[in-house]
């Protein structure tokens, strides 16, 4: 798949709105010898229905040692960067997407070797409404992209419907260590996870976080 600076921000529960670009810049100034990475995970999802476990994936930096110059992770927040995806099996590489809006209803079906999706206009307008036609396989996942990374939940084995409200506050989790690996991240040599709430600002592409 494809670390932490931080200026004025609304609260951390408040959702930030459209597509925004983040940057996050980390520096290796480690003891641990050896090639280590940074995994920044976004927040779980507020809440599932019917509720299941999430698998919350993260972005991994390159490889770094002391001597690395800072790793620039970048990313697309926000409500007008959900995606939604899914997969087969346990390849995350093998996603089908499509881009989503809160209030939006997906229709997942299986075509010709591949998933499809079908959005109309939903009944909740914070939460994102999944369906599943008859025939979906179920012996893989899907998952909406809330900023650095995929958020993944097996594909019911009844196709039932599922509810997903996202957490769009402008925080993450920074991990430095081995990286994370989907399916078994299997990390070790880590760091004590780390909190890093983005502040507002404006760059030269415009607004940034």
């Amino acid at each position: 798949m494809p670390k932490p600076t931080a200026n004025t921000a609304p609260p951390s529960n408040t959702p930030v709105e459209s597509e925004i670009k983040f940057n996050l810049t980390a520096t290796n100034k480690s003891s641990v010898p050896g090639l280590q990475f940074f995994s920044v995970f976004p927040p779980e999802l507020k809440s599932v229905a019917p509720k299941q476990q999430q698998l919350v994936t993260a972005l991994v930096s390159g490889p770094t040692t002391q001597a690395s110059s800072p790793q620039i992770l970048t990313w697309k927040g926000g409500t007008g960067a959900l995606t939604l995806l899914a997969f087969r099996g346990t390849s995350l590489q093998s996603f089908q997407t499509t881009p989503v809006s809160l209030g939006e209803s997906v229709t997942v079906s299986w075509s010709q070797g591949a998933f499809a999706f079908a959005r109309i206009e939903g009944a909740s307008k914070d939460k994102v409404a999944v369906t599943f036609a008859s025939g979906t396989p179920t012996d893989g996942f899907i998952g909406l992209t809330v900023g650095p990374a995929p958020i993944l939940l097996s594909i019911p084995k009844s196709l039932t419907p599922l509810s997903l409200e996202p957490d769009l506050s402008p925080t993450v989790t920074v991990v430095f260590g081995t990286p994370f690996e989907f399916p078994c991240p299997n990390q070790s040599d880590l760091s004590k996870a780390t909190s890093v709430h983005f502040a507002q600002g404006s760059g030269c592409g415009g607004l940034t976080y």
